[in-house]
């Protein structure tokens, strides 16, 4: 007897619809790693350049690949470069997207309160603000002095005691704002508080989308 070819259809689909049932938890767990994989993508690309020093004051770098990098992103010679690094790390996690670091490029300016300015006026989608810390955020402080010029970190853990564990370029143990690494720091996430010399943490930018 000749099977009608609506037949077919239902039976297939049938069995396509009893096949993705039982990969269900494989399809959620995909989901799940991909809303996860950003911030891991992160703080790898983040941990990669610890150590790298600047030579000169902010006139060039030891690590070639590293200076290049963050030319890419729009760094010059003698340009504080610590939202340059924070950048960096997010336009370097779409290197297989010109798209989203054309947006990237386009939101995330050198100085890190414009920065943050931009994300948090963005209407792109691309980016956002936030009172309360996220692995992958950048993290930005600003002088209370000098309430147009600041610090940018990148956050890599979340902390139960209010604090973040960061990679953040631009730094050192004897200057926060103004070092000449990058290196790993231990920060508070408080908003207002203040974190030595003239520093107070003023947000987290957030990618969206991701």
């Amino acid at each position: 007897m000749q099977i009608k070819l609506w037949h077919k259809v239902v039976f297939f689909g049938s069995i396509g619809a009893f096949i993705l049932y039982l990969q269900r938890d494989k399809v959620f767990k995909a989901y799940k790693y991909t809303k996860k994989a950003f911030g891991d993508l992160v703080s790898m690309f983040a941990s990669q350049w610890v150590g790298v020093e600047e030579i000169g004051k902010n006139k060039a770098f030891g690590n070639k690949a590293f200076q290049s990098m963050m030319q890419q992103v729009g760094w010059h010679s003698s340009d504080q470069w610590c939202m340059y690094f924070a950048k960096a790390v997010h336009y370097s996690v779409f290197k297989d997207n010109p798209t989203e670091q054309a947006k990237i490029i386009k939101v995330l300016d050198g100085n890190t309160q414009q920065a943050f300015n931009n994300a948090k006026n963005d209407k792109s989608g691309t980016y956002t603000t936030s009172d309360t810390p996220k692995v992958g955020d950048i993290m930005i402080f600003r002088h209370r002095n000098a309430p147009t010029t600041g610090h940018a970190a990148v956050v890599v853990k979340v902390n139960p005691n209010n604090t973040v564990n960061t990679i953040e370029g631009n730094t050192s143990d004897k200057s926060i704002s103004d070092g000449d690494v990058v290196a790993k720091k231990v920060r508070t996430s408080v908003i207002g508080k203040s974190i030595g010399d003239d520093l107070v943490v003023r947000g987290f930018i957030r990618k969206l989308n991701v």
